[in-house]
């Protein structure tokens, strides 16, 4: 009987142990989740990467529902720390910041193309006409005042 009872108390003990230890590893980890979507459908398949504090990166994917989960060392990515999230998949991207609050932060994000060249090659040449023309009326205000 004796030995029964020191059977069963060692199995509750190393059972104990085991479910400590299980949340000791979630308790040395920041986990970030969240859904991709595009136009409110999920997207299956995308590189969803994460950035802690702009120095921790992990990178991860998307499964058949859109979802993603990236796992930071708590060491590199503790609470209150800030995480970028950025989604990727063709021509479409996405980011999202948010905050770390307790073991798991959820941050969702959605996708859109933004394949774009000739906005970004006619803000370009908006701009450089701009300062342009900024410095000729700087240059003559100048010589007017002298």
């Amino acid at each position: 009987m004796k030995r029964m009872i020191l059977g069963l108390a060692a199995a509750v003990l190393v059972s104990v142990g085991g479910v400590a230890g299980s949340a000791g590893a979630a308790a040395s980890q920041s986990n970030v989740t969240g859904v991709i979507t595009e136009n409110s459908v999920a997207v299956a398949g995308a590189m969803v990467t994460g950035l802690c504090n702009g120095n921790t990166e992990v990178d991860g994917s998307t499964d058949a529902f859109g979802s993603y989960l990236l796992v930071f060392p708590r060491a590199q990515c503790p609470f209150g720390s800030t995480v970028k999230v950025t989604a990727k998949k063709g021509s479409k991207s996405g980011v999202n910041t948010g905050t770390v609050r307790g073991i798991t932060t959820k941050l969702n994000l959605a996708i859109v193309n933004v394949s774009i060249p000739e906005m970004g090659l006619l803000g370009s040449l908006m701009a450089g006409g701009s300062g342009l023309g900024l410095l000729t009326y700087m240059r003559r205000r100048r010589q007017a005042q002298l």
